[in-house]
């Protein structure tokens, strides 16, 4: 039986397409509803086809996935998607209304990937050095206030503004244009504003998003894969939803492994002590607390076990000043520090006394 609109025309492939894509993003099928699936795909060869396009654009593939400019149009596709299901829950304007809104976009998008390989061209770097940090101005009157060994690239265009943070930590402050959204990729998630202030951290487990001020929409970038598969797994807890929405004093952290993400209430008068040259650091994992210092010296920290990685580190630190940070370290921990070939290995077990 071919599916029906609501004005009770037939409903296109692409609008099936398009019903089924969604269906399977949003949640887990059920049973009699993998079947109709199931028995929809072996009905025309083109449903697979037109199902495997749909899939292509709001998926990604690996390369595309993580390219600004269409991190910046899928977020598009999510705010129009996003605002068709709520007029449907509010007004008559009907399920079918909101699958053609998605197939709609999605075929924007199928168009728009052919010009997206703008960022791999003619795009510009700026980065620091170990202990460096930097203030760049943009030609649309943004600012970037970059963290010592970081990089951010950007690629600007008549239509977007695409940056992507490749290391490091940034802080943008970024001027209004609503026509052209300002995107910052990350580890597995994107940041798309129009005019606002907020940093991006992308540490080795972690991408962590902190608002300042204006409102941003943090985009998850998926993984492509046999989407009808994974809609038989439940959505782990902390699963990252299409969007998330931050409010100013707000931080966003992302697990880059699992994709799980926490938005919770972040300490707005200790986040930005990094631009003075200090670290605060507020029950951080000793781990995360190395990876941050380590951007401020020659002589590298290594922690040398897992349980040593796992004390919560409290206190502000002079950046670039590692002989303090080793030396509270094993004052206020059982660790021990030993230096060799350029570098600090704290391990776990205090070294023992010499014997008078």
């Amino acid at each position: 039986m071919i599916p029906l609109t609501d004005d009770g025309a037939p409903m296109g492939y692409e609008e099936q397409a398009a019903e089924w894509c969604w269906r399977i993003a949003d949640r887990a099928l059920t049973d009699p509803e993998q079947a109709q699936f199931d028995a929809w795909i072996r009905a025309d060869p083109r449903h697979q086809q037109v199902f495997d396009e749909m899939v292509a654009v709001w998926k990604g593939t690996d390369t595309i996935a993580e390219m600004p400019g269409f991190l910046s149009l899928r977020a598009k596709a999510l705010t129009t998607m996003e605002s068709a299901r709520d007029r449907d829950e509010v007004s008559s304007y009907g399920r079918s209304g909101w699958f053609r809104a998605f197939a709609a976009v999605a075929a924007i998008l199928l168009m728009a990937l052919g010009g997206l390989w703008f960022f791999a061209d003619g795009a510009d770097v700026y980065g620091t050095g170990i202990g460096e940090r930097r203030i760049v101005r943009l030609e649309d009157g943004s600012r970037i206030s970059l963290d010592a060994s970081s990089r951010v690239v950007v690629a600007y265009s008549d239509d977007r503004r695409a940056l992507r943070l490749e290391r490091g930590r940034a802080k943008f402050d970024v001027a209004k244009d609503p026509l052209r959204p300002f995107t910052v990729a990350a580890g597995n998630q994107a940041v798309v504003a129009t005019g606002t202030a907020f940093s991006v951290e992308l540490l080795r487990d972690q991408m962590r998003v902190l608002l300042y001020e204006g409102e941003v929409e943090v985009v998850a970038q998926p993984v492509a894969g046999r989407v009808a598969a994974a809609a038989k797994t439940p959505k782990p807890a902390g699963a990252a939803r299409a969007t998330e929405q931050l409010l100013p004093g707000q931080e966003l952290v992302s697990n880059l492994s699992s994709g799980a993400v926490k938005v919770a209430p972040a300490k707005m008068d200790r986040s930005l002590s990094w631009e003075d040259g200090r670290l605060d650091f507020v029950d951080e994992p000793l781990a995360r607390a190395v990876e941050r210092i380590n951007r401020y010296t020659d002589t590298p920290i290594v922690v040398g076990d897992v349980a040593a990685g796992r004390l919560l580190v409290n206190g502000v630190f002079d950046a670039g000043d590692t002989q303090s940070f080793v030396r509270g370290m094993t004052t206020l921990f059982p660790l021990s520090a030993k230096y060799e070939n350029s570098k600090v290995t704290l391990v776990s077990g205090r070294e023992p006394l010499a014997s008078k």
